[in-house]
């Protein structure tokens, strides 16, 4: 019985549950804090401020990311927002095309440098490591089905 009351319940709300706002009501702010030498700050709080009332907070996560969803609607179109991480304060506007009732809207904020470039033999030697890997593996594969071949040939 309990289970199919909670069946019924989970059909009844389960869109509501899923899908929180329609897309053209959702606004995300998100983006990255980093230190001063563009390296990842995790679990860092970020508090976000809409100008009528909304106010949320989150947290970094290991990469330095965050994100938050707003309810606003087509009238919000050039609202402030205050994204605050610690004692840094950046304001922003909502910027939006209010006719696409489809793409996603959203603004970045970042906080700290940009993020520490890779020198490109990093990523050279990573790629090439793995393509070596999987060469190895191909060629030992292939060596292994020629020689089951020539033991099956000569025991014709």
């Amino acid at each position: 019985m309990k289970t199919v009351l909670f069946l019924l319940i989970f059909i009844g709300f389960g869109n509501a549950v899923f899908a929180m706002h329609e897309m053209d009501h959702r606004y995300t702010i998100l983006g990255y804090v980093r230190n001063e030498q563009g390296d990842a700050k995790a679990d860092i709080p970020v508090t976000i401020e809409h100008k009528g009332g909304q106010k949320q907070q989150t947290k970094t996560n290991p990469s330095g990311y965050y994100e938050s969803l707003f309810h606003l609607h087509d009238g919000n179109l050039g609202d402030e927002m205050i994204v605050t991480v610690g004692s840094e304060i950046k304001t922003i506007v909502t910027v939006f095309d209010p006719k696409d009732k489809f793409a996603d809207r959203k603004s970045q904020v970042d906080f700290g440098a940009k993020e520490k470039e890779q020198p490109l033999l990093y990523y050279v030697l990573g790629g090439g490591g793995v393509l070596l890997l999987c060469m190895a593996i191909y060629f030992s594969i292939i060596k292994k089905k020629k020689q089951s071949l020539k033991k099956e040939k000569r025991k014709k």
